[in-house]
């Protein structure tokens, strides 16, 4: 085929045509946007509507429970434990006995015919306290435990109930420790 077009003409039919493509790309575009904001839109609607029932709920909440209250709550519970923190941590620590050393010296002084199951460590600025419980096979091992942490240098004082002894085998038992923490006043 012969092409007897001019050249200008030639041009002018490639200008047409790139002209036509980019309307055509244009309109395709537009298009393509609309229906996506078209199809969005429901899910924009659903979150708005969600996210200002949740903000209803929070200040209907904050209303009923009043956020200044339990900031209050909140403080005091956390003045408390700074105190217990405190307590705990004053004094001369080098006399203070952690309660994990105090528990590994009570289940070394143990024989195997005891069993202990709870312990509960009380420490004031004077002193401090455990109470442990357990079960004992007969009432030889709870008298040899009982007298062991008695000569124990660790501990100042050390109380059982007689009515521990009343069974003669599995018998629950309690006993308490304690141990005085204030330094040695010193004599002038």
């Amino acid at each position: 085929m012969l092409n007897i077009l001019p050249t200008t003409e030639k041009k002018k039919i490639l200008l047409e045509y790139r002209l036509r493509l980019a309307v055509v790309f244009t309109l395709a575009l537009g298009f393509i946007v609309i229906a996506s904001l078209v199809l969005l839109f429901p899910a924009y609607l659903l979150a708005v509507s969600k996210f200002k029932a949740s903000e209803n709920q929070v200040v209907a909440l904050e209303k009923k429970y009043g956020s200044s209250a339990q900031e209050k709550e909140i403080s005091a519970q956390i003045r408390e434990i700074n105190n217990k923190i405190i307590l705990l941590s004053s004094g001369d620590t080098s006399e203070r006995l952690s309660p994990t050393e105090a528990i590994t010296n009570i289940l070394n002084l143990k024989g195997e015919l005891i069993k202990i199951y709870t312990f509960a460590y009380e420490s004031t600025a004077s002193k401090e306290r455990i109470v442990l419980t357990g079960v004992a096979r007969d009432r030889d091992s709870l008298a040899n435990f009982f007298e062991t942490l008695k000569k124990s240098p660790t501990f100042t004082s050390v109380t059982m109930p007689i009515s521990s002894y009343v069974r003669s085998e599995n018998i629950d038992f309690s006993v308490v420790l304690e141990r005085d923490t204030r330094p040695p006043e010193k004599k002038k």
